[in-house]
């Protein structure tokens, strides 16, 4: 089990793979640390705050060309899995976009909100042992009467 906080002074690979797990259905890796308002992982290191998907295309591949944006075969925001990865214009990430059937439309803004794209990981540090799960719901509580 991947520890709360990692050193500062991992690698960024390292860091990457401290900070997420592999989701066995799909092969996703999934970002389970910060995520930006857009629902995007975030990862600081060496100074700057980076998107985890673009940080983890560096770790693998090196640098990104500029102008080009590194963009998801799988569409899940979460991922960090380089084999599922691209690096394009937006015109290509649109291109993609398209040739997906069944493609769901975005319903809510802020983060992803697609059960089926988004998978929402749960990290929880309880009496020394860290537990992780998924979230399958999150239900408002009923209001409840007390007695007296």
């Amino acid at each position: 089990m991947p520890p709360l906080r990692c050193s500062p002074k991992l690698s960024l690979k390292q860091r990457l793979d401290c900070r997420s797990m592999r989701d066995p259905k799909t092969g996703c890796i999934l970002w389970t640390a910060s995520r930006s308002t857009n629902g995007y992982g975030q990862v600081r290191w060496s100074g700057r705050l980076w998107q985890a998907h673009r940080a983890s295309w560096v770790a693998k591949y090196g640098s990104i060309p500029a102008g080009l944006y590194v963009c998801h075969h799988c569409d899940v925001r979460t991922c960090i899995n380089p084999e599922h990865l691209f690096v394009g214009t937006q015109k290509d990430n649109m291109a993609d976009k398209a040739a997906k059937a069944g493609h769901e439309r975005r319903t809510e803004t802020g983060p992803e909100r697609r059960p089926s794209k988004a998978p929402e990981i749960l990290r929880i540090e309880l009496r020394g042992q860290e537990i992780v799960t998924r979230v399958l719901a999150i239900r408002p509580l009923k209001s409840r009467t007390l007695p007296g």
